[in-house]
């Protein structure tokens, strides 16, 4: 069946286009939304336009959509994007947000496709193990929550990330998967990717409670063999 990724740039995404792979969806386009809400509970918000990026970086015809005015509104300019290609299903990296989850189910059950979602209720540790175990190479670009501080920016996903996490979730119940916010990541390598993201300057940005790490060059790069 032929599908489009909703990327964003993050984990979530990128791992689900490769579950979505592995379960034998041919990927054809990488769709990218920049929310039009800075605030938006639908859409990753941090560099969103690195989606297009990861699209190349897979190999996959890039798409973006914005409306410039809220997540309703840049749900119906999706629908316009997706009624003019032809896919069969579109690939989402919903992993524990009804609100998000419910809003693509009804969005792809009025164009007729299947929404495809591989992390919907996935526990969010076992997220984390699969992409250290794959050898996705993911940075932190965004964290606002307890115990995090600024040297969690630039953070790559290992080992040492995940006990620390966990540590997180046991004092503060911060999601394991950044599911509310508490981080945002960026894939800069992934087993499909053709090519890999290298970031060529990037600028840090800390308020003593939160932070990002803003990207303000990037480029693709042949992978090493």
């Amino acid at each position: 069946m032929r599908a489009v990724a909703l990327l964003s740039g993050g984990k979530d995404s990128t791992l689900a286009a490769h579950l979505a792979v592995e379960d034998g969806y041919e990927l054809v386009y990488g769709l990218t939304v920049i929310p039009s809400d800075s605030e938006s509970m639908m859409f990753h918000v941090p560099n969103a336009g690195l989606g297009t990026l990861v699209a190349r970086a897979l190999g996959l015809e890039p798409l973006k959509v914005r409306s410039g005015r809220d997540d309703e509104a840049d749900i119906e300019e999706m629908a316009l994007v997706l009624d003019e290609i032809d896919v069969d299903a579109l690939v989402s990296g919903a992993i524990a947000s009804r609100y998000q989850k419910e809003r693509l189910d009804r969005l792809c059950e009025e164009l007729g496709i299947e929404h495809v979602h591989p992390l919907w209720g996935m526990d969010p540790f076992e997220e984390l193990e699969i992409l250290v175990k794959c050898g996705f190479e993911v940075v932190v670009i965004g964290v606002s929550a307890a115990g995090m501080d600024e040297s969690w920016l630039g953070r790559r996903i290992d080992r040492d990330f995940i006990e620390d996490v966990r540590r997180l979730y046991e004092d503060y119940r911060v999601h394991p998967a950044g599911e509310g916010g508490e981080y945002e990541t960026l894939v800069l390598d992934a087993p499909l990717f053709e090519r890999r993201i290298v970031l060529e300057r990037v600028e840090k940005r800390w308020d003593g409670f939160s932070g990002e790490l803003i990207v303000k060059e990037a480029r693709l790069v042949p992978k090493r063999r």
